[in-house]
């Protein structure tokens, strides 16, 4: 009995701890958030007052939002549009790596795949100097393909980890039964390799866009013009002009409208997630 006590005990501390340790967390991850959208629907003068007063004013919704859309919509698109391309073709070019490498026999598959993983070893900044003078003299400088090859180049090795487990876990079978159908390896990874992979192909798809959409020193050092700059670039000369006019409200409104495109990838792949579609698929 005495020993029966004591484990209950040590489960209820346990219990406590967990539940204080996830409200702890779930508050201190929506303060900010709760802050950044209350103050994007103030002036600056309540802002400057007190940043958790409610004191919302419909023209100053309308002001902030209207003057922050109009400050990064251009470096936003822009930005949205580099973040599709480069995850998307991180995304397919390593899912057709990762095929290759678990369903192709060929020599020295295994020595290839452990010089692929060792990428991984090595942190990126150490091969940003190299990169940038290849950009420089393969005259790829201010070209959306300055930020494309990296993230094909350098992600590659990550898509590539990450599906290769879910490739080789798949059952044999299925794939001996469409090739005895008259399937090839292109209709097989088409019509039954991407299905299968779809909840871990938009693991690696959200990743990468998110990554690549907040990402702000690398495009920062390749893209010049203005017309072709990124958001994150971008943000931080906003945010100093909109401080010197004393907008405070608009820079809160710029984040929650930078905030969107994040919001709506998440939000598209949640449910394969609440699903259990994304853990049934990982079969690890």
């Amino acid at each position: 009995m005495k020993r029966a006590r004591i484990k209950q005990s040590d489960r209820l501390g346990v219990q406590i701890f967990v539940v204080t340790w996830v409200t702890l967390s779930i508050v201190f991850s929506f303060v900010p958030l709760y802050v950044t959208i209350l103050n994007s629907l103030k002036p600056h003068s309540a802002i400057a007052a007190n940043i958790f007063s409610f004191a919302i004013s419909f023209s100053a919704i309308r002001d902030n939002f209207t003057l922050a859309f109009n400050s990064i919509w251009r470096p936003m698109l822009n930005s949205i549009f580099v973040a599709f391309v480069g995850a998307f073709l991180n995304m397919m070019l390593g899912a057709v790596m990762a095929y290759i490498f678990s369903r192709k026999q060929f020599f020295g598959r295994e020595f290839l795949f452990k010089v692929y993983i060792i990428i991984l070893l090595v942190p990126s900044v150490m091969g940003m100097p190299v990169l940038l003078d290849f950009i420089t003299k393969a005259n790829l400088m201010n070209s959306y393909f300055a930020i494309w090859l990296p993230v094909i180049g350098g992600g590659q090795a990550g898509a590539l980890f990450l599906f290769r487990t879910f490739f080789v876990q798949q059952p044999a079978s299925i794939f001996e039964s469409a090739k005895m159908d008259g399937a090839n390896d292109v209709k097989i990874f088409i019509y039954l390799v991407l299905p299968l992979a779809l909840p871990i192909l938009l693991l690696n798809f959200v990743g990468t866009f998110s990554a690549q959409y907040n990402d702000y020193l690398w495009p920062g050092l390749v893209i010049s013009s203005a017309d072709k700059k990124t958001l994150m670039p971008v943000i931080q000369s906003t945010v100093e002009l909109l401080e010197s006019m004393q907008r405070r409200g608009a820079q809160y409104a710029m984040y929650v409208v930078c905030s969107i495109p994040l919001v709506i990838t998440t939000s598209l792949s949640l449910k394969h997630f609440q699903s259990g579609d994304f853990a049934s698929g990982m079969k690890l």
